[in-house]
């Protein structure tokens, strides 16, 4: 019932003591400023969401981009590969909507594949000749069958584990023959994307085409207001606004449902493993010492996001913001458990107010360890300076050279939840810790100071990704911990004195004199203290004064009337601290009941929107034409590879405007990346004019700029 650290015993007599805490005082003022605190960041909460809501907007409406005119057909006729006939639908039926360009995705993702993996392989052999070798099939075939003989047992041997040219030569062979007779399928049509060229027409069509995605599904063509948006007179389009082109993961489009949750789950899973292996390690260190479980849990704090970036890659999602709240969901699971709810666990609950061990030193060491390693390792960005003073004056070509100079990649999803566990660490503890809040800013403007250096000097440029992290931090994080700070500052509040011992009438006889008492966890070897009692002095009983006791029932809320079997709160309570702990106690049951109700809406809206449009305008029209936009983008299909400085194209070049892509090789022409003429190059035996195994993009300027 108590641990050895609080419990001493007299050798002589063999009577047993137990460490009481000279806290039994809980003025009912301190209860109500923490209160008070709740209320505060509940308004505060809610007025930061409209604000936020309503920066958004105005950040849309500043910059024109080109989801502000495009929308995405997730359900097209599997045949419907003519761009000019979606052209010419949208023209005729939506009020002279004209089509600035079309995109027509395929379901061509193992072709796409393959010849990334090609031109990977290339690559690796061109980095491992002198620069300027040729690179021809039968010169290639040459020098790896020259490398081949000259090798000995060992270097075959170690071919196994690093391969050389000959093991990436005879891929490259095999590539190939997979690349002839993939590219000479036709693959079905699964994504439509159109750009407008006012943002009328984007919202025109958005409103007057926008049903219930499982009515799209299952083509109900009552669903539509009027037969002449059905696709070809008899096609229930699934519309809905795109996300923006550089944000679109071209090579998850086609991923089915099934699919997705199984990754999911397998990804959940892992994450969960992993949670319970760090608790295991940091109980294990927070044995030895508790500045130590801080380290290790800023430390892993800082490593765990690459391993759910790799989880996360495991994963087919759409679209960057998509993937991003994924990673986002991960990690801010794995780093509120590690941060602030493994110390309530592994912790006795009556060493909660101990100087030596106890929740407040644990919990001032995490701040701490927070505040100098993570700011430290970001600002020292090792990989970072190896890669711009040491990898890149010695690369072999400028390519590889311009690959070290592209900054250190990150993660927005990784960056929210940085400042959202030290948010949540100090809404947790607030109640025994008050002096968490300033630990807290003093953690937040550092780190802001900090990113914002790595975002102007180390860091690589990110994707437009929008306010899909922003938003589902909103709604679920920030709801969520304002609902945990009341439920726990509700908790601690009834735990006081949080030593399990309540007073009795009298003292028993036998414990009146003088004692050498010794402390059980360092035997008859420590040193002893001399303690006396008497008559006029009392003896205590054990009380759970621990609402949520492993093995004994939670009983919630916890106010003084939640008695149980196990826990009569009257028993250890003080007047004022009765006060405190009722309306405490009921005002977290309601604010939890809100917090749920808050995600039941939500859910019970993304749940509606299966059976009916969900769409509405955002912000005001800004009467600017897409052609007029200067940073315009088209959805023009690509895939990034991490041998290229820039994204591999997989779809015919030739007849896209230069202005539409998003990023420019000052060096070369867009047809070096195009894997298209890869594929071409492979059918030249053929006499095939265009491999139909590609998606189409087709641009259609508007008559004033033709």
């Amino acid at each position: 019932q108590f641990p050895p650290d609080r419990c001493a015993i007299d050798p002589n007599t063999n009577q047993t003591f137990v460490l009481r805490n000279d806290c039994d005082a809980t003025p009912w003022q301190l209860g109500a400023v923490n209160f008070g605190s709740v209320i505060f960041l509940l308004v505060a909460t809610m007025l930061l969401g409209r604000y936020l809501k309503h920066q958004e907007v105005q950040f849309d409406e500043d910059e024109q981009t080109a989801q502000d005119y495009s929308v995405k057909i997730s359900n097209p006729p599997p045949d419907a590969k003519d761009p000019d006939e979606w052209k010419r639908f949208f023209q005729e039926n939506c009020d002279g909507a004209h089509v600035t360009v079309c995109t027509i995705a395929v379901d061509n993702d193992f072709l796409v594949r393959t010849l990334l993996e090609r031109r990977e392989r290339l690559r690796t052999i061109a980095n491992m000749q002198e620069p300027g070798s040729s690179m021809n099939m039968l010169d290639l075939a040459r020098v790896a069958a020259q490398e081949e003989r000259k090798r000995n047992f060992w270097q075959r041997l170690l071919a196994m584990v690093a391969p050389g040219i000959p093991e990436h030569f005879s891929r490259l062979v095999a590539l190939n023959a997979k690349v002839e007779g993939l590219a000479q399928l036709d693959f079905p049509v699964t994504n439509i994307f159109l750009t407008f060229e006012t943002e009328k027409d984007q919202r025109n069509v958005l409103t007057s085409l926008s049903v219930g995605s499982l009515k799209a599904d299952r083509n109900d063509t009552k669903a539509v207001s009027d037969p002449k948006y059905l696709f070809r007179g008899k096609h229930v389009l699934n519309v809905s606004e795109a996300d923006e082109p550089n944000t679109v993961r071209w090579q998850d489009l086609n991923a089915g449902a099934w699919q997705k949750f199984k990754e999911r789950a397998f990804t959940m899973i892992c994450t969960i493993v992993a949670i319970v292996l760090v608790a295991f390690l940091i109980d294990v260190v927070n044995n030895v010492s508790s500045i130590g479980a801080a380290f290790t849990i800023s430390i892993f704090n800082t490593a765990f996001p690459m391993f759910a970036k790799i989880l996360t890659g495991f994963e087919a999602h759409p679209s960057e913001g998509q993937k991003q709240t994924s990673l986002y969901f991960k990690i801010a699971v794995f780093r509120w458990v590690s941060t602030a709810v493994i110390f309530q666990i592994i912790t006795p609950f009556t060493r909660s107010l101990m100087d030596e061990g106890g929740l407040i030193t644990q919990v001032y060491a995490l701040f701490f360890a927070d505040i100098v390693t993570t700011n430290a390792l970001q600002l020292a960005d090792v990989m970072g300076h190896l890669k711009r003073h040491i990898l890149a004056p010695r690369a072999a070509t400028q390519d590889a050279m311009n690959l070290n100079f592209q900054g250190t990649e990150y993660e927005l999803a990784e960056r929210y939840t940085d400042m959202t566990k030290i948010l949540f660490l100090c809404l947790w503890y607030c109640s025994i810790y008050p002096g968490s809040f300033f630990l807290c800013s003093f953690s937040l403007g550092i780190k802001y100071f900090v990113d914002r250096f790595c975002l102007m000097r180390s860091w690589k440029k990110a994707p437009q990704l929008g306010a899909k992290i922003s938003l589902f931090s909103r709604r679920y994080f920030f709801t969520m911990a304002i609902g945990v700070m009341a439920i726990i500052s509700s908790y601690y509040w009834s735990g006081f004195p949080f030593d399990n011992l309540c007073p009795n009438d009298s003292i028993n006889s036998t414990y009146e004199g003088s004692f050498t008492i010794f402390p059980l966890d360092q035997g008859n070897d420590g040193t002893g203290i001399n303690v006396t009692f008497t008559p006029s002095d009392v003896d205590y009983r054990f009380c759970n004064q621990n609402f949520m006791e492993p093995g004994s029932g939670f009983t919630f809320p916890f106010v003084p009337t939640s008695t149980s079997e196990n826990t009569n709160p009257l028993e250890w309570m003080t007047d004022d601290q009765i006060t405190t702990t009722t309306y405490f106690g009921w005002a977290a049951l309601g604010i939890a009941g809100v917090v749920v109700l808050r995600f039941f809406y939500g859910w019970f809206g993304m749940f509606m929107s299966l059976f009916k449009s969900s769409y509405s305008a955002v912000g005001d029209d800004q009467n600017i034409p897409f052609s007029k936009v200067a940073s315009r983008s088209a959805y023009i299909p690509q895939v990034a590879s991490p041998l290229f400085a820039y994204p591999l194209v997989a779809c015919n070049t030739d007849k896209i405007d230069e202005e539409l892509y998003d990023w420019e090789d000052s060096d070369r022409d867009y047809r070096y990346y195009d894997l298209s003429k890869d594929a071409k190059k492979l059918l030249s035996g053929l006499n095939v004019e265009e491999p139909p195994g590609f998606s189409v993009v087709r641009h259609y300027p508007p008559p004033s700029e033709n």
